[in-house]
């Protein structure tokens, strides 16, 4: 109620204040607050007693007919405004709480101070909500919102992260040792060709409302998603899928595929519970259930929160929550700082993180690229053209003036042992010389990005107008699905590609609807790509994989379908008493392995 009597204050305050501030004193009707805080005048006396009894103002009601009455302001606007900020935000109404400020800021100051103290709201905390039971909770600002936590329909890797902590797959693989681990399945053999695959599943795997899984629940959810799902590509040849006993999955392909293990282990096979979805679907994916190590306990604009699964089969979090704050797009730079420094301990918040906190520096396994759409006529038809661009393009320039998490120049999808000697420039003369032979005539061509990557495709922008190339850049929303139009109407999409299962991931690339690189290749060109992948899938060795994944790659490079831009770095920095801190190939921290060490005993 106070919040809202606030709110409410600050509009008087934004209307008859004049800029005076506290102190000032004026003659007002109540017909002139009733109109101004959209209510009846009756209404309008009990927000006045309540503002009174706060002592935020002194009311002086007219004495008899026509006379006006006298409002004085005593309370400070900022200070106001900063505090009922605060208590939106305490609450999880970040959203409404920079809504507020925007609103009634004015300068930026207010701005900063509450930026300031947001970023120390973040981070990891012990806290008593109940005034008996401690409740070890960790807070991130995240400036992307949630777009679905459907596996099947996943694309964003914010998304892919998320679901990684509700839900379980057969299997999961390590990038670390390159080897597939149980999880669901304890173990697991195929046929001599690879085409019949057997999982057996452990005991004792319980979904978050109680019931044990079982072999049904892995065919329901490869059943659903072959039916025209985004990720249906990992089932392309599948033949059969079924149960053998209550324990035990058999899988059969009509063509060989060596890692399909490797397939499961994707986050878009997260195993989801028969009867919860064929019951409501629509219901279940406002508040999902699978057997990951959290489960949701709130989801709405403003947040996303989980709570530890008590019950989880490979050893419960040492957190108990986790909260996820949705920041607004403009606080974006901001919200990364957060996430960069969000790891307070409680105990020595007032350290300097430069003294002794440490940093983990992870370098993406991916890097960001600019597709070009060879499915619509423009100038991006031309190999000339697009090599043109690729040439004009200064990388080392770009990272230094742009800078960030920006570190290396890409050649390939993900850095490799040469990324950080490899030289890497522009060649300004061959780039004029091939744009003459495609015969470009300034013809305009629209590059969409991302908010957070608007920033390198203005860098490409004008880099290229100082050459002749009419290059206008276009927004997209986080929201925005693969299926609009604006997809197709673009002549590129410069996008960030993190691959989180290597060779499944990139195979995804060429193979998921919805990819923008898949959307935007021709048909022949897809269709030599899909020959190459089979063949790598039937590969007894993993360097004959590779090799062939490599062709495909070379090919779109040599091409220049796709030009290849920076590779990016991962950042967090955190005090030495928490503990588990590590990255996963989404490049987020894995909330199931943080915990914070006694001060006593550091």
């Amino acid at each position: 109620m106070q919040t809202a009597t606030a709110e409410r204050y600050l509009d008087l305050y934004a209307r008859f204040a004049k800029g005076e501030g506290a102190g000032s004193s004026i003659e007002v009707s109540l017909e002139e607050l009733a109109e101004t805080l959209f209510c009846t005048t009756r209404n309008v006396k009990l927000v006045l007693r309540r503002m009174e009894d706060d002592g935020w103002i002194r009311w002086e009601p007219g004495r008899g007919r026509g006379n006006r009455s006298r409002l004085t302001f005593r309370s400070e606007r900022e200070s106001l405004l900063l505090e009922t900020a605060r208590n939106m935000a305490q609450r999880g109404d970040y959203k409404q709480a920079f809504e507020l400020i925007h609103t009634h800021g004015g300068s930026s100051a207010v701005k900063d101070r509450f930026t300031e103290w947001l970023d120390l709201h973040f981070g990891y905390r012990t806290e008593t909500p109940d005034g008996k039971r401690e409740v070890d909770t960790l807070r991130l600002p995240v400036h992307t919102p949630i777009v679905t936590l459907d596996p099947s329909e996943v694309y964003n890797a914010f998304d892919a992260h998320i679901i990684r902590q509700l839900y379980d797959r057969l299997v999961q693989f390590d990038p670390a040792t390159g080897r597939v681990m149980p999880t669901v399945a304890h173990s697991w053999e195929h046929s001599p060709d690879a085409t019949v695959w057997h999982f057996h599943l452990r005991k004792g795997v319980r979904f978050h409302h109680g019931r044990e899984l079982t072999a049904d629940d892995v065919i329901f959810t490869i059943e659903r998603m072959r039916k025209g799902k985004a990720h249906s590509w990992m089932l392309r040849t599948l033949v059969k899928a079924e149960a053998v006993g209550t324990r035990t999955v058999r899988i059969e392909l009509a063509k060989p595929n060596r890692i399909f293990h490797r397939f499961m282990s994707s986050a878009a096979v997260s195993i989801l519970p028969r009867e919860l979805v064929e019951r409501d679907e629509e219901r279940f994916w406002k508040s999902p259930v699978g057997t990951g190590p959290f489960c949701v306990t709130e989801w709405n604009d403003e947040r996303f929160v989980m709570a530890a699964h008590t019950d989880y089969y490979m050893g419960r979090a040492h957190l108990d929550g986790v909260v996820i704050a949705f920041m607004p797009e403009e606080h974006g730079d901001s919200s990364r700082k957060s996430w960069e420094k969000l790891m307070f301990d409680q105990d020595q918040q007032e350290s300097n993180p430069e003294d002794d906190w440490a940093t983990v520096e992870t370098l993406t396994n991916g890097c960001t690229l600019l597709t070009w759409n060879l499915v619509k006529e423009g100038p991006q038809q031309s190999v000339l053209f697009r090599k043109a661009i690729d040439l004009l393009i200064d990388r080392p320039a770009m990272i230094r003036d742009l800078g960030g998490d920006r570190r290396y120049p890409a050649r390939g999808f993900r850095p490799d042992e040469k990324t950080r000697e490899r030289k890497f420039g522009s060649d300004v003369e061959l780039a004029k010389a091939l744009l003459r032979e495609a015969g470009y005539d300034g013809s305009p061509v629209t590059i969409v990005a991302k908010g957070i990557h608007e920033a390198d495709a203005n860098w490409i922008r004008k880099r290229c107008a100082e050459y002749g190339v009419n290059i206008a850049v276009k927004s997209s929303q986080w929201t925005d699905s693969w299926k609009t139009d604006w997809v197709r109407e673009a002549d590129g999409i410069l996008y960030n590609i993190v691959f989180a299962e290597d060779e499944v991931c990139e195979i995804e690339t060429y193979e998921q609807a919805g990819s923008f690189l898949k959307e935007h290749l021709d048909q022949k060109l897809r269709e030599w790509a899909a020959g190459k992948i089979d063949q790598a899938l039937a590969a007894r060795s993993t360097n004959e994989r590779r090799k062939l994944l490599g062709e495909i790659e070379e090919r779109i490079r040599e091409e220049a379908h796709v030009l290849f831009l920076i590779h990016k770095t991962t950042n967090t920095t955190y005090q030495p008493g928490i503990k588990g801190v590590t990255m996963n190939p989404l490049g987020w921290i894995d909330f199931k392995t943080v915990w914070v060490q006694n001060a006593s005993l550091r």
